[in-house]
C-alpha cells in the first residue's frame, strides 16, 4: 500500500516537473522579446570562456567576479552557460537554459525539502511544488537569464541537506556547499544565507549537538570553498557597488533631519527625534515594508515589467486569503515551523530593504518557496474543514471550486504573457539592437565605420554577442576605459563605433544606427526597427553617398 502510494506520488511529481519545464522552457527564445544587457554579457563572457579561457577584459578564468559592465558580476552564472553555449550556440536559448532548467529543479527540491519539513506529508509536498510550478513570480524570472534564480535553487538544496542532516549526520560535511555556491552565483544570497543560516542553525540545535564533528568539517569545506571571494568581497569594488543601491547614501535624509533640528531650536528632544540615524531606520522599515504590499504581492507585481507582466502579483489573487490562512493555522499546528518558515521570508527581505529600489521581486526571491508551502498548508487545512463523511460532495466541491479558480488565474496570466505581455513591453528589454544588426548585415561591407547610438544601453556587447565576435580580436582592437563611477565603457572595436551624439560632419562612409526620435533631415532612411507594438526605436541611415 505505501509503495504504490510512493509510486504514485513520484508519478505525479515527474509530472508536475515536466509541466513545470514546459511552462519555462516554451518559446523562451522569443519571450521576452529579447535579451537584456545582462544576458547578452552573460551569454558572451561564457562564450568568451569557451573559446579562450578569458572574460571580455581578458582575465584568465575568474573565480571571484566577472568585471563585466563594472558591475562585477558573480561569476557561478556564467560558468554555468558554458555547456548551455558549447551546445546550442551563442542565442537566447542558450542563456536563458540555465535559469529555466534550474528553476524547474527547484520545483523538485521543493517537494524534497517539504517532506523533510513535516514528516513525509506527501499531499503537502505535491501541493507546494505545483503550486510553484505555475506561480508568476517563478515563470517570469525562470524564463530569463537572471542569476537569482540559479542562486535560489542552490538556497532550497542547502536548506534541505541541513535539515536531511538531522537524520544522516555526514550530510553535515556537505550542507553548507549549496549556500556558498549561491554566494557565488547571486549578491542578494551573499546577505541572505548568513542571516537566514544563523536562524537555520538554531532550528536543527539539537541535531548539531549530536553531529559537532562533521559540522565542523562542513564548516571547513564550506570555509575553503569561500576562500577566492574574499577579497572581492573586501575591495572597494564591491563597497561601490554597495554604495551605488543603497539607501544610506541618500543625502536628503541628512538634509531633513538638520532642517527639522533648526526648525525645532537646536533642543535636545529635536535632536533626539530628528536624528538621521532615526531618519534612516524609518527609511530602512519603509522599504521592508514595501515587499509586502499587497499591491505587489496580489495585484500588479513588480514595477519593472522584466520581473511582472503589470496585470498579475508576484502571486495569485486567490493566494491572499490562503497564505492568511496557512499562516495561522500553521502557528497553531506546529509553531516551531511556521516562525522558521517565517523567519526566512524576513531573511530574504531584509538585504534587499538597504536597496532604494523597492519592492523588488528579483532581490527577494529567495523567499520562495516558503509563500507557496503557506499557500499549501492553507489550502489543506479549509480541506480539512471543510471534509465531512455523511457529505461526500463537500470535498468535491471545494476540489473542484479551487481547481476551477487556479484555472482562471494561470490562464488569463499565461493569456497575458503570451499575447500582450512581449507587444507591451518589448521596449523594458532593450528591444532593437539585435534587428537593428540583421538589418545592416547585407550591406556593412560597404562601409568604412558602423556607428551605434547608445540610446538603449550598451550597444557594445550586443553587437559581440550577435555577431559572434572573435574574444581575441576584441581584445586587440577595442577603444575602452572606466569612468570615474567604475563602470566599462567601449567606444569602439574593429569597424564599430559606439557613440551618444551625432558629430556636426556626419562621415558619407559611415552608417548609422540611431534613435528614431533624433534623426537628422537630409540623411537616406535605410531601415526603421519598431518596437513589437509598432512604435519607431531606431533607425538605419546614411548620407546618401555608398551606392546599396
Amino acid at each position: 500500500m505505501k509503495q504504490g502510494k510512493n509510486l504514485s506520488a513520484l508519478i505525479l511529481l515527474i509530472c508536475i516537473t515536466v509541466f513545470a519545464f514546459f511552462l519555462r522552457t516554451n518559446r523562451i527564445s522569443f519571450n521576452p522579446p529579447s535579451l537584456s544587457w545582462d544576458e547578452v554579457s552573460i551569454g558572451y563572457n561564457a562564450y568568451s570562456i569557451l573559446k579562450t579561457g578569458k572574460d571580455e577584459h581578458g582575465k584568465f578564468l575568474p573565480l571571484d567576479t566577472f568585471v563585466a559592465y563594472g558591475d562585477y558580476k558573480p561569476p557561478l552564472a556564467i560558468y554555468l552557460t558554458v555547456p548551455s553555449v558549447a551546445i546550442f550556440g551563442l542565442n537566447e536559448f542558450s542563456v536563458r537554459l540555465p535559469s529555466a532548467f534550474f528553476g524547474t529543479l527547484t520545483i523538485v527540491l521543493t517537494y524534497l525539502l517539504v517532506k523533510e519539513l513535516f514528516k513525509k506529508n506527501q499531499y503537502l509536498a505535491l501541493l507546494s511544488s505545483i503550486l510553484l510550478a505555475i506561480s508568476p513570480w517563478h515563470i517570469n524570472l525562470s524564463r530569463a537569464g537572471f542569476e537569482a534564480n540559479i542562486a535560489l535553487f542552490f538556497v532550497v538544496l542547502g536548506t534541505w541537506l541541513i535539515l536531511k542532516a538531522r537524520e544522516k549526520s555526514w550530510m553535515w560535511i556537505i550542507a553548507g556547499i549549496p549556500y556558498v555556491l549561491s554566494m557565488y552565483t547571486f549578491n542578494s544570497s551573499r546577505y541572505f544565507v548568513v542571516i537566514f543560516g544563523i536562524g537555520l542553525l538554531m532550528y536543527v540545535w539539537k541535531s548539531i549537538r549530536a553531529s559537532w564533528k562533521q559540522m565542523a568539517i562542513g564548516i571547513c569545506v564550506a570555509g575553503v570553498m569561500l576562500l577566492p571571494l574574499i577579497p572581492h568581497l573586501l575591495s572597494k569594488e564591491a563597497r561601490l557597488r554597495f554604495v551605488e543601491v543603497n539607501i544610506f547614501t541618500d543625502s536628503t535624509i541628512v538634509t531633513t533631519a538638520n532642517e527639522r533640528i533648526v526648525h525645532d531650536g537646536n533642543s535636545l528632544i529635536g535632536r533626539i527625534i530628528n536624528n538621521r540615524r532615526i531618519g534612516y531606520a524609518r527609511s530602512y522599515l519603509v522599504h521592508f515594508f514595501d515587499n509586502l504590499r499587497t499591491d505587489f504581492l496580489f495585484i500588479k507585481g513588480d514595477g519593472n515589467p522584466k520581473f511582472s507582466i503589470q496585470d498579475v502579483g508576484q502571486l495569485y489573487w486567490i493566494e491572499a486569503p490562503l497564505l492568511i490562512i496557512g499562516i495561522f493555522s500553521l502557528l497553531l499546528v506546529d509553531v516551531k515551523i511556521a516562525l522558521l518558515l517565517l523567519f526566512w521570508i524576513v531573511a530574504a527581505i531584509m538585504p534587499a530593504a538597504v536597496a532604494r529600489e523597492t519592492p523588488h521581486a528579483l532581490r527577494i526571491l529567495n523567499s520562495l518557496p516558503t509563500w507557496q508551502i503557506f499557500i499549501a498548508f492553507g489550502i489543506l487545512t479549509i480541506y480539512q474543514f471543510v471534509v465531512h463523511p455523511a457529505k461526500p460532495w463537500r470535498s468535491g466541491a471545494y476540489c473542484f471550486l479551487l481547481i476551477s479558480v487556479y484555472t482562471i488565474n494561470s490562464m488569463y496570466y499565461l493569456h497575458k504573457y503570451y499575447r500582450h505581455y512581449p507587444i507591451e513591453f518589448s521596449g523594458e528589454w532593450q528591444y532593437g539592437y539585435r534587428e537593428a544588426l540583421l538589418a545592416i548585415q547585407p550591406i556593412e561591407s560597404k562601409y568604412t565605420t558602423i556607428a551605434m547610438t547608445e540610446f538603449i544601453g550598451r550597444p557594445y556587447m550586443y553587437t559581440l554577442f550577435y555577431k559572434k565576435t572573435d574574444p581575441t580580436m576584441f581584445q586587440r582592437t577595442k577603444d575602452a576605459r572606466f569612468d570615474t563611477a567604475g563602470f566599462y565603457h567601449v567606444y569602439g572595436f574593429e569597424k564599430y563605433r559606439f557613440i551618444k551624439e551625432l558629430p556636426s560632419q556626419m562621415d558619407p562612409q559611415t552608417i548609422y544606427v540611431w534613435d528614431a526620435t533624433t534623426v537628422p533631415d537630409g540623411v537616406r532612411v535605410i531601415d526603421t526597427i519598431r518596437l513589437l507594438n509598432g512604435n519607431p526605436v531606431l533607425v538605419v541611415f546614411d548620407r546618401g553617398a555608398v551606392k546599396l
